[in-house]
């Protein structure tokens, strides 16, 4: 588990946005991975010294800890179900939390570990209650193009609806980074929002990258959620005296299955691909991502 540039500079944008959150908690002890291009980028940009935490050769032998420090945080603490890293609080996060740990941060911030924890929801909801009212969750977790780094790959329509309003959270960033040869990074909308599904299935490895604040009014635990499009289709047809049906359609049998496929397959693609315009917003980088949900937050 660690930090690679873009991470750090996620956090770095949140620390710039969210003066006020100061104690900090990872999820697993991460190492930072940086070059030294990298760190001296991000070193000029954010005026936190870093090159002297850059790793060329990737050796993994330096912690996350000393860059958080750097961001003016008062308190950098880890969590893990062993200490054979370091961590300092030894919790399984498949079991609830103790009363101790509820509360108690400003940042919870998950840089790869929830994909390894086999009960997501207890995981999940374990995630919530260490925030204080007004702390971020931070995610950097897979969703395409991972299979068997962990046990899971992540819908970010998952992320959306446990951090819903009506949950006592509000998102406040959403990308996806995409590393196919070249990066790119796409601004995410909540697809209840947008009134769809927001799929993609790029070829390269695909990472989402989601900031959630808790509110004053959080629930004090986080219930089951559902799809939205599903949640939206049940309402009408529950609001509706006549369900629909769907019609079958003798015509489409009467062509050929080898003409029939592919249409679908293209009929399927194009229709996705418009749908996703609203919902998919490409950027040249994350601060240009980072930017569109700034606009976005006030809309």
């Amino acid at each position: 588990m660690a930090f690679n540039s873009t991470s750090a500079e996620l956090l770095l944008l949140c620390r710039n946005r969210f003066p006020q959150a100061l104690d900090f908690l990872m999820l697993g002890r991460q190492w930072l991975r940086l070059q030294p291009s990298e760190a001296q980028h991000l070193q000029q940009t954010y005026k936190v010294q870093m090159t002297d935490l850059s790793d060329a050769a990737m050796t993994d032998t330096v912690y996350a800890d000393a860059l958080l420090k750097r961001m003016r945080l008062n308190r950098v603490e880890s969590l893990d179900a062993a200490a054979y890293q370091g961590a300092n609080i030894i919790h399984d996060l498949n079991i609830p939390l103790t009363a101790n740990l509820t509360g108690q941060f400003d940042w919870v911030v998950d840089g790869g570990s929830l994909e390894h924890v086999f009960d997501f929801p207890t995981a999940i909801r374990n995630c919530a209650a260490l925030l204080k009212p007004g702390g971020l969750f931070v995610t950097i977790c897979p969703v395409n193009n991972w299979m068997g780094h962990g046990f899971y790959q992540f819908s970010p329509e998952l992320f959306f609806r446990v951090f819903d309003t009506a949950n006592g959270f509000s998102i406040r960033f959403a990308a996806l980074h995409v590393r196919d040869g070249q990066e790119q990074f796409f601004a995410l909308r909540d697809p209840a929002r947008v009134g769809h599904r927001v799929q993609y299935n790029p070829p390269g490895r695909t990472t989402l990258m989601l900031v959630a604040q808790k509110l004053d009014s959080a629930s004090t635990s986080i219930p089951s959620v559902q799809q939205s499009d599903y949640s939206e289709r049940w309402r009408k047809e529950d609001s509706s005296d006549n369900p629909k049906t769907r019609a079958c359609s003798g015509l489409k049998d009467l062509v050929p299955g080898f003409i029939r496929r592919p249409l679908n397959a293209w009929r399927i693609k194009r229709t996705r691909s418009q749908k996703n315009r609203a919902g998919l917003i490409p950027c040249k980088s994350l601060v240009e991502a980072w930017q569109f949900w700034q606009t976005e937050d006030k809309a």
